[in-house]
């Protein structure tokens, strides 16, 4: 086997498409603030956003080192002044990395690819959602990526990485059809909405021809 196909074949990283499940996992095990042992899920708090998304993981030779999920947004509108709604911005919903020393500083990477490689395959995965794009938009489209920093974070990750802070709020205290935010438990539960606006809409052309 010659040294490039054996490259090609053992990639010192990648990143793969997996199910919630195996992100879910990783997220549980590498202690991720919002899926944390509690007196409801003893063995640690699952992904519970009932929402479309798509999961990824990162790997370096054959150890996974940071997880990615992408999700429907929660809120039908982000920012109506900026025209950003569930239908032309997708959500990065948990983004995390192994604590080996490794990885230490790893998520700025891993943030930029996500923005560039992996948002676009959201597209063609949902179909009404992208027919819903299409209404609203002219054609299923992404104007943006938005993503939130939790509670007691200064969301530095986001701030030198091109996105702007929309607002900071609060999560859902409970009552009617909305379940308590896990985040409200976390030092003063107020969060940050930040969100990369790209230059131009991604549509289907911007995915990998082979997919």
């Amino acid at each position: 086997m010659s040294r490039q196909l054996a490259l090609r074949l053992r990639p010192a990283l990648a990143f793969y498409q997996v199910e919630l499940a195996e992100a879910e996992e990783l997220l549980i095990a590498w202690r991720h603030p919002l899926h944390l042992p509690d007196d409801e899920y003893p063995h640690g708090r699952p992904y519970t956003r009932p929402f479309g998304r798509l999961a990824f993981v990162m790997q370096h030779g054959s150890r996974p080192s940071a997880a990615v999920v992408l999700a429907s947004t929660i809120n039908s509108s982000v920012c109506k002044e900026r025209g950003w709604h569930r239908y032309n911005t997708v959500d990065l919903a948990r983004i995390a990395r192994s604590p080996d020393r490794r990885d230490n500083h790893s998520l700025r990477a891993v943030l930029r690819i996500t923005r560039e490689y992996l948002v676009p395959l959201w597209l063609g995965n949902y179909a009404a959602w992208d027919k819903r794009s299409a209404e609203l938009c002219g054609r299923p489209q992404i104007a943006a990526l938005a993503s939130t920093s939790l509670p007691g974070t200064p969301g530095h990750l986001y701030r030198f990485d091109g996105f702007k802070q929309i607002r900071t709020s609060t999560g859902p205290k409970g009552g009617g059809r909305q379940r308590p935010s896990t985040a409200n438990a976390i030092a003063d539960g107020a969060r940050g909405l930040w969100v990369y606006s790209y230059k131009r809409p991604l549509t289907a052309a911007d995915r990998p021809n082979h997919l």
